[in-house]
């Protein structure tokens, strides 16, 4: 690996961190006035599995929520440093960062620390604005920022993404999501090597955001 790497002029460090990152399941997409979001629930490092009731979409507000993959300390720090970061902005200027402004506050964070503190961490933001209505952005590592309607990151993303393509719409409800997301699971748990027995789903809309509960099989 590290041979490779420095043959092609990639530092070894970054090859590393992307085959660290692919071992989480991070699933997205927005619907009609909802956004919904669900990853695996594995917290491992290595060959070893620690614990299958991990929650990794942290809460950033009341409307805004991130879904988080990688090394397991860098998904723990990077998050709570936003979200203090954007509760600190709150307090200072009587207003939140709306999601939009939330996803280039990150990625640019990200940047600035590509070459300084890389932290091998893959997101998905999901909020919910008024005026506005849900919204949805990939950020991975390498400080890429893409505003999607749909997508899913890590390994597993090569079975789902395909899936999401085929049953996905513009105006999926909150009832066909959970139908999309079932499936979504049942293609991971056939086709990807890695055990993912449970997943957790949340959803936001402008309520704010609720924990889904998976329908009965």
């Amino acid at each position: 690996l590290s041979l490779r790497a420095a043959a092609s002029g990639v530092p070894t460090s970054a090859v590393q961190v992307q085959s660290m990152a692919g071992m989480d399941c991070l699933i997205g997409f927005v619907g009609q006035g909802f956004a919904m979001l669900a990853t695996d629930r594995n917290a491992a490092r290595s060959i070893m599995v620690y614990s299958q009731k991990e929650d990794k979409i942290r809460e950033l507000d009341s409307h805004k929520m991130l879904a988080v993959g990688g090394d397991p300390a860098d998904t723990v720090q990077e998050p709570e440093y936003f979200q203090k970061n954007m509760a600190l902005y709150a307090l200072r200027n009587g207003v939140p960062l709306s999601t939009h402004a939330a996803a280039n506050y990150m990625r640019g964070e990200k940047s600035y620390n590509l070459r300084r503190r890389l932290s091998a961490v893959d997101m998905l933001l999901v909020g919910y604005d008024e005026g506005v209505g849900p919204s949805l952005y990939f950020i991975d590592y390498l400080a890429s920022m893409q505003q999607l309607d749909k997508t899913a990151m890590g390994y597993a993303g090569f079975f789902v993404n395909s899936t999401l393509d085929a049953h996905w719409k513009p105006d999926i409800t909150e009832t066909e999501g959970l139908e999309l997301l079932e499936m979504c699971f049942a293609e991971i748990q056939k086709r990807f090597m890695i055990s993912m027995p449970n997943f957790i789903i949340k959803v936001v809309d402008k309520d704010g955001i609720r924990v889904l509960e998976r329908p009965p099989k």
